[in-house]
């Protein structure tokens, strides 16, 4: 048996434990331009920006000569300058100028940036955290989840809430009548029928939320919904057949999410304005209460030992099931952090 603090340091999220060999979204695509972007993801702190074919680039932000932050430096000649001493880095992270050793001095060798692997997909900016690989996968539901343009609206959320919360809380059905009453006043608060199953990696999860009658569902009243997680962190949902939602959770790091989402419907003509009032509906009706509610739970940092899970809680459970296994699985044969690659493309 091991002490309470070693059973504290195990819990999952306790740590900077993030789920490895795994794309994160980490910036809409949008967001990147001339300039570089600063941003903290997955724990570290990061510059984004666009080489001189306009193909984005992550790298660590911390310049390596003296550490200032290269976020606020610039591109010059496909390259990004430190704003401070004018170092300027390559692509691959090699430092190709030193302008207080003039052009003719050698540079350094181990005088270069980390960088991180990152795509494009989907209006968004993907890193890839995990080991370099000769062959990475593709983007996570790049065929499924919906695309941005027109049709659709997409719109992003910083939580002080860690990231298995945040997810927990994309796999909750039936709090929808009692945490957003004002919104839904009468949804029914019966989640009958309700199953949840897993396929490999992938959650699927459906439920009604219905009045409690005490007859079997007739197959039309209720509130269906239908949410599919494909883990760590990617959520679909179907709300009929022409609207179609997403939600992606990237650790900013132990105790923040950023969440991007995104509504999509096919509605002929209408589609992008029935788009926007969703995503507008979620924004400043739906995720301020659910934020409010996952923000001050406790613990913050869970195991599945701390709840008194109920049926309705299926998929939550499934999701932690695999969270907490595959968070042994890398304490056993990782390093806390991993190493970042050596260059980005």
């Amino acid at each position: 048996m091991g002490t309470d603090e070693d059973r504290q340091t195990r819990r999952p999220g306790a740590r900077e434990d993030f789920v490895r060999d795994t794309w994160y979204p980490v910036l809409e695509s949008k967001r990147l331009g001339r300039r570089p972007v600063g941003l903290t993801r997955l724990g570290r702190r990061l510059v984004l920006w666009r080489d001189a074919q306009g193909r984005p680039v992550a790298q660590e932000a911390a310049c390596p000569h003296r550490g200032a932050d290269l976020s606020r430096g610039r591109v010059v000649d496909g390259c990004l300058e430190c704003p401070y001493h004018g170092l300027r880095f390559a692509v691959d992270g090699a430092c190709v100028r030193v302008p207080c050793d003039g052009d003719a001095r050698p540079i350094r060798a181990d005088l270069r940036v980390k960088g991180y692997v990152v795509r494009e997909g989907l209006g968004l900016v993907w890193l890839w955290w995990g080991e370099e690989r000769e062959e990475l996968p593709p983007l996570p539901w790049s065929q499924e989840l919906p695309e941005a343009g027109a049709g659709a609206c997409t719109a992003t959320l910083t939580w002080n809430v860690p990231f298995a919360r945040v997810m927990e809380g994309n796999l909750d059905l039936h709090h929808f009548p009692f945490a957003h009453r004002r919104w839904a006043p009468g949804m029914g608060t019966l989640l009958d029928p309700y199953t949840a199953r897993l396929e490999g990696d992938v959650i699927h999860t459906r439920g009604v939320l219905r009045e409690d009658d005490g007859k079997p569902w007739n197959g039309r009243s209720g509130f269906v919904a239908e949410i599919r997680v494909l883990f760590p962190h990617v959520v679909l949902l179907h709300f009929g057949e022409l609207t179609r939602a997403m939600a992606v959770a990237t650790p900013i790091d132990a105790e923040n999410t950023w969440v991007v989402f995104r509504y999509r419907s096919g509605l002929p003509l209408l589609g992008g304005l029935v788009a926007w009032f969703l995503v507008r509906t979620e924004v400043r009706l739906i995720q301020p209460e659910d934020y409010a509610l996952l923000r001050d739970s406790e613990p913050r940092h869970p195991a599945r030992e701390d709840f008194h899970l109920v049926r309705a809680d299926a998929g939550i459970a499934l999701w932690y099931r695999l969270y907490e296994r595959r968070l042994e699985a890398q304490r056993r044969t990782l390093p806390l952090a991993p190493a970042p690659t050596a260059a980005s493309g």
